[in-house]
């Protein structure tokens, strides 16, 4: 296959980031990977389909650098951004410094917009004492899909007031934000997960009928290929 501009750009990325043993799958990645309606690739969804290869694949350090260059093609409406906080406030003056208002106590729900979606998180008791160094002292669950435990996303409520979320290492200041990440996160593992095992029924099936090897590996590449809501 001859790649495109585009295309082009991301391999010679991915020769220099990505660790040699796997370059073979991501390269066959990207070179089945579309747009999201399903029409040819462009730039930004390669870069899209290398995050969500990388954040599948627990590689995160690599994943960032990737998220951040599909972040800087899209446009500024764009859900990503949302997603990645977007770009820093601007300075603002300093307030004159007042007493701390009484802590309130938390809610045993809230309610976060992810995209186009909105999820219920409920508190739970703390799932372990520390993380990182910080003292747990709250946990949040929320079901991506109903009734079904392996879509349980979960974030950490710390003592002073900061969320971390679980699938990925990181503190965030607000709780909105560290939902998104954990939401978009685990969405992403789980989708690769079942397109990884549809993938694997495909070619016990497709090898029960003595189908040469490479067209075997012609379906699987196919299928190897995350695409998040």
């Amino acid at each position: 296959m001859v790649a495109s501009g585009g295309l082009s750009e991301v391999l010679d990325w991915v020769s220099v980031h990505v660790p040699g043993p796997m370059r073979t799958e991501v390269i066959g990645v990207l070179n089945t990977a579309t747009a999201e309606d399903g029409g040819p690739a462009s730039i930004v969804d390669y870069w899209r389909t290398l995050a969500e290869w990388l954040v599948a694949q627990g590689h995160l350090d690599i994943a960032r650098e990737a998220i951040r260059r599909w972040q800087t093609l899209v446009p500024a409406d764009h859900p990503i951004h949302a997603v990645m906080g977007g770009p820093p406030p601007p300075d603002k003056p300093a307030a004159t410094e007042a007493p701390p208002p009484p802590k309130k106590e938390e809610p045993n729900s809230r309610i976060v917009r992810v995209i186009d979606t909105t999820y219920t998180f409920r508190r739970i008791e703390p799932q372990m004492d520390k993380v990182q160094g910080k003292k747990v002292v709250t946990a949040w669950e929320v079901f991506l899909v109903e009734d079904d435990p392996t879509s349980r996303a979960v974030l950490n409520g710390f003592d002073d007031g900061t969320y971390g979320p679980w699938a990925v290492s990181g503190v965030f200041s607000d709780f909105a934000g560290a939902a998104a990440v954990e939401v978009v996160v685990r969405s992403m593992q789980r989708h690769y997960v079942f397109t990884v095992k549809k993938a694997d029924r495909i070619r016990k099936i497709l090898g029960g009928f003595g189908l040469p090897f490479t067209a075997v590996v012609g379906v699987l590449i196919g299928y190897v290929m995350g695409v998040i809501h």
